[in-house]
């Protein structure tokens, strides 16, 4: 995509234009990482002299989502990456900090009962580091979740999930599946799940990034999304994953629906979110009942093993373990720990050499082994609270944005049943759980004018470009 012109002789620089500044009709301002400013005759005349400056909420959506979806590749530098980013991008934002963390506080109750759970633990040492790590991951989702101009984040995130489709299709590789020989594209990795997942969050993306487009008269952004779409289609299909279609397609169905009720009257937009919000309500009271629906049909519909691959001997054996420690848990991230008797035999059985990266496949459970009912009884408690806040968001101020954010939650929570969402450090659906839960509170465009500049844009300069 590359930005238009302005009238202040800025000139787009190579691959510059794939997060410039969004207008959607405001006024010629643009935002600092710590402030604002008008731009002036002079101020343009610069811009278009000194060259473009790139969007910050975007390129640090691009390169963390980037180092993320490789971080199986850059191993230990990957995680390094992350956290220099994530500490770069505060310092950028510090004098904000506290404006994007207040309303957003106890979204961190999250990341602090792992930590806590550090006193109850039976590896300590494990649950601190991992819980410390867990909440740099929250700690950029939420900086995300208020980003100034969300449309340049979510087209960061497009081009990172393109990027990392265009190398999976180059140089990706077919696995075994089952005992009859049926192969699998996995991808750049080993595992056919992984690659669905990330083609299926990548290819909401690209729809969210074709409807911006057509809504901000982008087309050559809108076609890159169409383009990149296909490409994520065919890997999925590939993948021959059951959860993850089934979580796209109802993900899917909800992003057109949310889409539909942007222009909706307010009581249309409300009656009808409400009554999703019910069915939500219904299906978690009755969560054991609908999810082993899901499971069997998902199963029959895609041929798959109906024991789904081994993980109904999982959920036996977590169930033994959760009887041991039902209200505190072993720990966060304490079980999975080499030399761990049950974690060992669990690895043996599901032929797992590496003996790291498992885990129960289904999040309500490994959250029960991990911190109890106690800790599930907080941890809902806390997700519930910032859905109503983002579904109320929705009615009063409906956006392309929060349609995204709103469909990605359904497509995360329908696959919460079969495998284990949001609580891994370093991974992108952790960062964008909590990006989701934090737009609720977000502020978005609307940037407050600074009082140390008073004087009026002219209507010439282009609000993509600022002074280098």
């Amino acid at each position: 995509m590359t930005p238009n012109r302005g009238h202040s002789g800025a000139t787009a620089l190579p691959g510059a234009g794939g997060w410039a500044r969004f207008s959607d009709g405001a006024k010629v301002q643009y935002a600092t990482p710590v402030g604002v400013a008008s731009i002036g005759p002079h101020a343009a005349a610069r811009a278009g002299a000194a060259g473009l400056v790139l969007d910050t909420d975007g390129a640090f959506a691009f390169g963390l989502f980037v180092t993320m979806l490789f971080i199986p590749q850059l191993g230990t530098i990957g995680a390094v990456f992350f956290i220099a980013l994530t500490a770069g991008y505060a310092a950028l934002s510090w004098r904000r900090l506290y404006d994007t963390l207040r309303p957003r506080a106890f979204l961190l109750i999250v990341p602090l009962l792992c930590v806590f759970s550090t006193v109850w633990s039976e590896h300590p040492s494990e649950t601190l580091r991992y819980s410390i790590e867990f909440g740099i991951t929250v700690a950029a989702g939420l900086l995300l979740s208020d980003a100034r101009h969300p449309k340049a984040v979510l087209l960061g995130m497009f081009f990172a999930f393109g990027c990392y489709m265009v190398a999976s299709l180059a140089f990706g590789q077919l696995v075994k599946v089952g005992v009859d020989g049926t192969t699998a594209f996995s991808g750049l990795n080993s595992g056919k799940n992984l690659l669905a997942d990330t083609a299926s969050v990548g290819l909401l993306t690209s729809i969210a990034v074709f409807f911006a487009g057509i809504e901000d008269r982008k087309p050559v952004r809108s076609l890159l999304a169409l383009f990149v779409g296909c490409a994520q289609v065919y890997a999925l299909v590939e993948a021959r994953s059951a959860g993850a279609m089934l979580g796209l397609g109802l993900g899917a169905f909800a992003f057109f629906l949310f889409f539909a009720l942007r222009h909706s009257a307010l009581v249309v937009r409300a009656t009808v979110t409400c009554i999703l919000g019910l069915c939500f309500i219904a299906a978690a009271l009755f969560y054991r009942t609908l999810s082993g629906a899901l499971i069997d049909a998902g199963a029959r519909f895609f041929d798959k093993d109906p024991t789904l691959t081994g993980r109904t001997y999982l959920w036996q054996r977590a169930a033994d373990l959760i009887a041991e420690k039902p209200v505190f848990g072993k720990g966060f991230s304490a079980f999975w720990v080499q030399g761990n008797t049950d974690a060992e035999g669990l690895w043996r059985y599901a032929h797992i050499a590496s003996r790291d990266g498992f885990n129960f496949h289904n999040t309500f459970i490994d959250l029960l082994v991990q911190v109890g009912w106690f800790g599930l009884v907080v941890i809902a408690a806390v997700v519930v609270v910032a859905i109503v806040c983002l579904i109320r968001r929705f009615i009063t101020k409906p956006s392309v944005i929060l349609c995204f954010w709103m469909s990605l939650l359904i497509y995360e929570l329908v696959r919460t049943p079969i495998e284990y969402i949001g609580f891994t450090e370093f991974y992108y659906a952790s960062v964008m759980v909590f990006i989701a839960l934090g737009s609720a509170f977000a502020i978005g465009q609307q940037v407050p004018q600074s009082r140390r500049f008073t004087q009026r844009a002219p209507q010439s300069a282009h609000p993509y470009f600022r002074a280098g």
